[in-house]
């Protein structure tokens, strides 16, 4: 199968650039994407990671998208217990792996870029309470790490209420928020494959 990815706006770039884009030029690069994609594809799966979840779901009633990938997506934000034995080791402990990963997460992230994820985030929620679950495929797969330390791993479970459990859940032990990156990445893999092929 073909796979294709979308740097959106200002990501990758420097912090300048990510300061000055929007949430509307992130899910303008994700509809665009979609419609060039129409042209050679009857079949679309679309797979969001984190905030990309969160634009997947804002476009998942788009009548081009066939299936529906979610990775470690934010409804609520932050497992303070990961962060906070995390934080100790990095400190304490002088972990640098994961001081690094902090503290250079502080230095990285514009505000404006989180105050942009953040209207992404309750735009996405309240579409979800309004009554977007109707539109919401019937074919979903969400997968998430239990010790995410950025997507408290309960948004799964959300989600997957919210659409009365038609969807496939898989929770994973241990992890990371960097899902493809952390122990369960074989796993994940795995099972976003055996989803689309089914």
């Amino acid at each position: 199968m073909d796979s294709f990815w979308i740097r959106l706006t200002g990501h990758g770039e420097n912090k300048e650039s990510f300061s000055k884009a929007t949430y509307q030029d992130w899910l303008n690069d994700v509809e665009s994407k979609i419609k060039k994609l129409q042209k050679d594809y009857e079949n679309i799966t679309c797979i969001g990671f984190s905030m990309g979840g969160l634009l997947t779901i804002q476009l998942s009633e788009h009548y081009l998208i066939d299936q529906v990938v979610l990775c470690n997506t934010p409804i609520y934000l932050y497992n303070i217990s990961v962060i906070t034995s995390d934080l100790v080791q990095a400190i304490f402990a002088k972990h640098q792996e994961k001081r690094a990963y902090y503290f250079g997460s502080v230095r990285e992230t514009s505000f404006k870029a989180c105050f942009q994820f953040l209207t992404l985030l309750f735009s996405t929620k309240k579409k979800l309470k309004i009554g977007i679950k109707d539109d919401l495929k019937d074919n979903i797969l969400i997968l998430q790490n239990k010790r995410d330390e950025t997507t408290y791993y309960k948004s799964a479970t959300y989600i997957a209420k919210l659409c009365d459990f038609r969807v496939s859940l898989n929770l994973y032990n241990g992890g990371t928020h960097q899902l493809f990156l952390s122990e369960n990445k074989e796993n994940a893999a795995k099972d976003i494959l055996k989803f689309i092929t089914a």
